[in-house]
């Protein structure tokens, strides 16, 4: 079969390494169905990998017809000394050479990292350069950022994330196209790598084939970098005594957990609504319903928990699978206020009802507002159909309901329960927590202290002297918003229907 290039053909011989290069990028920019409109950002340092990907990309338009705009941009962020700005001059007039506007800048990653409280070199000039190209992408209206990674980087990143104990997240790798790393402003620029299908050697070759100059970094030979020591000298031994092919084989494990993981997020995407039902709020909070997120598989479980770390920070990389681990773990125990620490101060806590992830110095709504004194409820007997009591900024509504056969008794409203009309009928009273208040819990055997029950219930100690009480001369009938007693809930007749006093306790202002 012929192919052509550059007006030339082969017929029994491969592709040359150039041939080999230009071809996957043409075949990946067809895939990703270029237009003519579109502004192409590539980032550069001036190696051999991002060298071959800015020439190979200006090569291909021509062949595919399309006159997308080309744009470049390089970060001077290292600690080279005058090293650096060679690079950046090389860079420069390479660019020119292809007739590509470039743009230039330089950061202190040292300084980024003591503002940001980043141990890892290599992390904080990775958030770096992300963070200027993301920028600069938007500037230039760059619907795609094409970066240089190779098949080797590829492989060099899925035998870091297996050293590091990573989940099927970190086996994944990466992909040809992907959602920018880093949450932000939608919409947001496509990260491609058009080059990941070629190995390190092939843009070297590249390189000399086509007469193009490059620079070598000296810190890629700096085994202080852990995948430098990947690099030179785990995937080396690697081949040579377990197996020649190893960046392949690696990439086909990344494929093959990108394949499941797709399926399994497909998955999530179904639960998360029951899962998570309300935004993250203002401050910051995302809340998740406990049983829900306990009757699903283990690894759906991880994915929303990822899920949920993203929302609710904005963060995709920090977290690691053991705190994944810990925080399915609390929210599956049969027991309130456990905590797990977060990275940036975040910490994930559960309620009676919730696993609440959320950011240190969070003040959480408190649903109880300024205490007015104890006082009497007005209750529904007699001519009175509705009691309505109204102290300071509490208002308490007592209805004589009729709960049909099959209907719950499940108001869904933690201030709001139903009541027998009999625990109440020698009236009631509301007043907030003593030391020594004890009640028997619904569902429950034997007495508990008040205090036991809103430790079990995550409840911040500053709310306990908020709490109304409902109380008979019999004891505590209900904690609002907390538990109802086992002596005062509604019974059923034998056709299962029931009279019942709906009790609702609203705050008619923001505490």
């Amino acid at each position: 079969m012929a192919n052509r290039f550059g007006g030339r053909r082969w017929r029994s011989r491969p592709p040359s390494p150039a041939l080999k290069v230009y071809f996957q990028a043409l075949a990946s920019a067809r895939h990703i169905g270029l237009r003519p409109d579109d502004t192409i950002l590539v980032g550069i340092s001036g190696g051999p990998d991002s060298c071959t990907l800015l020439d190979a990309v200006s090569s291909i338009r021509q062949r595919l017809g399309v006159s997308f705009r080309l744009r470049a941009a390089h970060l001077i962020h290292d600690f080279r000394g005058e090293e650096k700005y060679d690079d950046a001059r090389f860079v420069q007039d390479f660019c020119e050479r292809l007739g590509c506007h470039l743009t230039v800048e330089e950061k202190d990653v040292a300084a980024y990292q003591r503002e940001h409280g980043v141990s890892s070199f290599e992390q904080a000039a990775r958030d770096l350069r992300y963070e200027f190209l993301e920028r600069v992408a938007r500037e230039t209206g760059a619907r795609f950022v094409a970066v240089a990674h190779t098949a080797d980087d590829l492989a060099e990143t899925v035998l870091l994330h297996i050293a590091r104990g990573s989940g099927m997240h970190g086996l994944r790798g990466m992909s040809e196209v992907a959602s920018w790393p880093y949450p932000g402003d939608e919409p947001a620029p496509r990260l491609w790598r058009p080059l990941l299908g070629v190995r390190r050697a092939d843009t070297i070759a590249y390189c000399t084939e086509q007469r193009i100059g490059y620079r070598d970094d000296s810190t890629n030979y700096m085994e202080d970098f852990a995948r430098n020591r990947v690099r030179l000298n785990l995937m080396p031994a690697l081949a040579e005594q377990l197996n020649p092919r190893i960046v392949p084989a690696l990439g086909r494990l990344a494929r093959t957990a990108a394949a499941q993981l797709d399926f399994l997020e497909a998955c999530a995407d179904e639960e998360w609504p029951a899962v998570a039902p309300g935004p993250v709020t203002e401050q910051g909070m995302l809340r998740l319903h406990r049983d829900t997120l306990a009757d699903l598989h283990p690894a759906l479980q991880t994915l929303i928990l990822r899920r949920a770390w993203t929302s609710a920070t904005g963060d995709n990389k920090r977290l690691t699978e053991g705190h994944l681990q810990q925080m399915a773990r609390i929210a599956g125990e049969n027991a309130s206020g456990r905590t797990v620490m977060l990275p940036g101060g975040y910490t994930a806590r559960t309620n009676k009802e919730w696993l609440e992830i959320y950011p240190a110095g969070i003040s959480k709504d408190c649903p109880y507002p300024h205490w007015p004194g104890d006082f009497r409820i007005t209750l529904p007997w007699g001519p009175i159909a509705t009691g309505v009591t109204k102290r300071g900024d509490w208002e308490v509504a007592a209805e004589g309901v009729k709960v049909e056969a099959g209907a719950s008794l499940d108001t869904g409203d933690p201030m709001q329960a139903y009541l027998s009309p009999s625990a109440l009928a020698e009236g009631a009273t509301v007043r907030t927590w003593q030391p020594g208040d004890r009640m028997r819990p619904l569902g429950m055997s034997g007495r508990r202290k008040l205090q036991d029950l809103f430790t079990d219930a995550g409840l911040p100690r500053e709310w306990r002297d908020k709490i109304p009480l409902v109380i008979t001369p019999a004891g505590i009938a209900w904690a609002v918003g907390v538990r109802l007693a086992d002596w005062a809930a509604v019974r059923r007749d034998e056709q299962g229907n029931a009279e019942a006093v709906l009790l609702t306790f609203q705050a008619k202002t923001s505490p």
